[in-house]
């Protein structure tokens, strides 16, 4: 069974807070991975190497040299001699860090501990795969617009009708409408009256602008009437914040 095959059971997903800041999130991604490659001996990329040459020829050299080719598209190679190109490519700003580059899993000794989709801002991490891998990448990413949280849903629960569930990198309303928290700006926590408030960025250009007219409105207010509901969704939009670095008050 290669790493491909094998089933991929992710614990944590890095959630970006960079508002579409193309440099910002190279910046957060690369640290992630570079984090991930310290606790990995393999890499498998699906990448397009001759797309990459139109305006990086040196670097698309380095890499067809560094990894073999396994199948149309996909390039597999050791952490140690991928691992130089792979941070150039990885540092770019451009769109080939995130079209030409496919999507990036890492892996060891045959089990895989990341899966990374650029295009999809998609990085998950297996915390069983790896001892340590988890808090490398908290570590690796506490200076940068980023956090790790658990893919577990933190807190699910019914209000006028509709079911919540905060599950990073979302939070979710009925299964159906998904919010990035990574828009999270602002949580509000008051005990007394079991509420929570949501703010939210609104982010920058046509289409978010766009997105924000024609669909559905995130979530901005819950209150609770039991006091053990309430604590439990407060705790885990706390920890969403804490990991976020996101804004808060009425608690700690």
């Amino acid at each position: 069974m290669t790493t491909q095959d094998r089933p991929f059971d992710p614990t944590h997903t890095l959630v970006l807070t960079t508002s579409g800041d193309a440099t910002a999130e190279a910046s957060a991604t690369a640290a992630a991975v570079g984090a991930v490659l310290d606790h990995a001996d393999a890499v498998t990329l699906h990448l397009d190497p001759g797309a990459l040459a139109s305006d990086h020829p040196e670097l698309a050299e380095q890499l067809r040299a560094a990894a073999e080719q396994v199948d149309d598209g996909v390039l597999r190679a050791s952490v140690d001699r991928v691992r130089e190109p792979l941070a150039a490519l990885l540092d770019l700003t451009d769109v080939h860090r995130f079209v030409t580059l496919e999507r990036l899993d890492a892996s060891r000794d045959g089990r895989r501990l990341l899966h990374y989709v650029p295009d999809h801002t998609t990085f998950e991490v297996d915390a069983t795969a790896a001892e340590g891998v988890v808090d490398a990448v908290s570590r690796a990413v506490a200076d940068e617009p980023a956090g790790l949280l658990p893919t577990a849903v933190l807190a699910d629960w019914y209000a006028d009708g509709t079911r919540y569930e905060l599950a990073p990198p979302s939070l979710c309303v009925d299964g159906a409408t998904c919010f990035g928290l990574g828009a999270l700006d602002r949580v509000a926590f008051d005990d007394a009256a079991r509420t929570v408030r949501l703010t939210w960025a609104t982010g920058d250009g046509l289409l978010a602008t766009a997105g924000e007219l024609l669909g559905p409105n995130r979530p901005e207010r819950f209150e609770f009437d039991s006091p053990n509901r309430y604590a439990d969704v407060a705790d885990a939009f706390e920890t969403v914040a804490d990991a976020l670095e996101v804004e808060k008050a009425g608690r700690r």
